[in-house]
């Protein structure tokens, strides 16, 4: 559970940072994306790098319970994921139209930030319980 708490606790402040700094700044954050997306070797780079933290998280916690822990368990996997397409796929991103600036974006970036708040709520009161 100790490992559970830290978890919660480093995902929920990523969680609220990134997409606040995304919300705060979205002009300036869609010019840096949109000139990041278009390099291939950038967008394999970032594959290694969200492969290395998706297996962080699912080797050291591939906890499926029906409680907060399984949010973190899904991150890892969706993570992996994301690193695995990054890394197979680099070329064929670079096509897709990254505009953070976009209604879609916003919304994500909404979602994000809320499950921050919770992830960052349960690790902290969690930790203060134990």
């Amino acid at each position: 559970m100790e490992h559970s708490i830290f978890l919660a606790k480093v995902l929920g402040l990523y969680l609220l940072i990134v997409p606040a700094a995304v919300l705060l700044r979205r002009k300036q954050f869609a010019a840096l994306a949109k000139e990041l997306a278009a390099n291939p070797a950038v967008v394999f780079l970032s594959g290694l790098v969200a492969l290395i933290l998706g297996l962080l998280i699912v080797v050291s916690h591939n906890v499926w319970t029906a409680d907060w822990r399984a949010v973190i368990t899904a991150i890892g996997w969706l993570t992996l994921v994301k690193g695995v397409i990054r890394i197979f796929l680099p070329e064929k991103l670079t096509t897709f139209g990254i505009n953070p600036a976009s209604a879609k974006w916003t919304l994500a970036s909404i979602v994000l930030l809320g499950l921050g708040i919770y992830l960052t709520y349960v690790g902290f009161s969690a930790g203060a319980a134990a």
